[in-house]
């Protein structure tokens, strides 16, 4: 069944020393004047777990995707020269892709586009002999909304490729009067008696984003052989008003 991902204690202050340069050091440099020593603590220490966490949402799971691409590359070299060429050049685009990314993590700020993650999810999963299903809503989401399913989208993506032996990856986006659901599902699950690992840094972290906009993020074998991640996020009210769960599915 699938489970509940509870987000890890805040960390603690003693001993956070107000960095000299860097992020950390943009966000107590703009604190505003007159808080104490312990506040500009809180506020550093904050900026770095934004920090780590963007580091690794964001970065790790591209270049887990890389590396998956370079693998596959080096072993198509000799017999299939041309598909190992055209993995190189996904590998090469993932690179510059990572760029971008440590550039916008650096600065503090990212949006990302769900439509763009589900089709670079679908390029990658593809081209490890993964036959996937993308279904989006016709109607556009909130940036912070798309950001955050975006980052769930990227984190599961990379856990498909990595830790299972999926056949096929359906991932799923619905949205309803007053929340959106996305669902990323895959039938690479080992045995339907294999003990499922522990949550990891990466699911964690996504339990802290979707919790951040008051979602719900669970995860488990919810039938033999398949693993489900589901996030479930709030609409705001506006969007709430006038939202369908208009859907147009995109199987290959």
């Amino acid at each position: 069944m699938p489970q509940p991902l509870t987000t890890p204690p805040a960390p603690a202050l003693a001993g956070a020393a107000l960095p000299a340069s860097g992020p950390s050091a943009e966000a107590a440099a703009g604190a505003p004047a007159g808080l104490s020593a312990t506040e500009r603590r809180r506020i550093v220490v904050g900026e770095r777990v934004r920090f780590a966490r963007d580091l690794h949402d964001l970065v790790g799971p591209r270049m887990s995707a890389v590396i998956l691409q370079c693998e596959l590359a080096d072993r198509l070299l000799d017999g299939r020269p041309e598909t190992a060429h055209d993995q190189l050049a996904e590998a090469l685009r993932g690179m510059r892709q990572i760029l971008d990314d440590v550039r916008t993590v650096a600065h503090g700020y990212h949006c990302l586009s769900l439509e763009t993650e589900t089709e670079t999810a679908r390029t990658l999963l593809e081209s490890a002999g993964v036959r996937t299903e993308v279904a989006l809503p016709r109607t556009a989401l909130p940036a912070p909304l798309q950001t955050v399913l975006a980052t769930v989208v990227r984190e599961a993506t990379a856990n498909v490729l990595r830790h299972s032996d999926a056949r096929s990856c359906a991932l799923l986006v619905r949205v309803g009067p007053e929340s959106v659901r996305l669902t990323v599902t895959n039938d690479g699950v080992p045995s339907p008696d294999a003990t499922a690992p522990s949550p990891g840094i990466g699911l964690r972290s996504l339990a802290e984003r979707v919790a951040a906009v008051g979602g719900r993020l669970t995860c488990g074998t919810d039938r033999p052989g398949h693993h489900t991640l589901d996030a479930r996020l709030p609409l705001g009210p506006a969007r709430a008003a006038t939202g369908a769960d208009a859907t147009a599915a995109h199987p290959t």
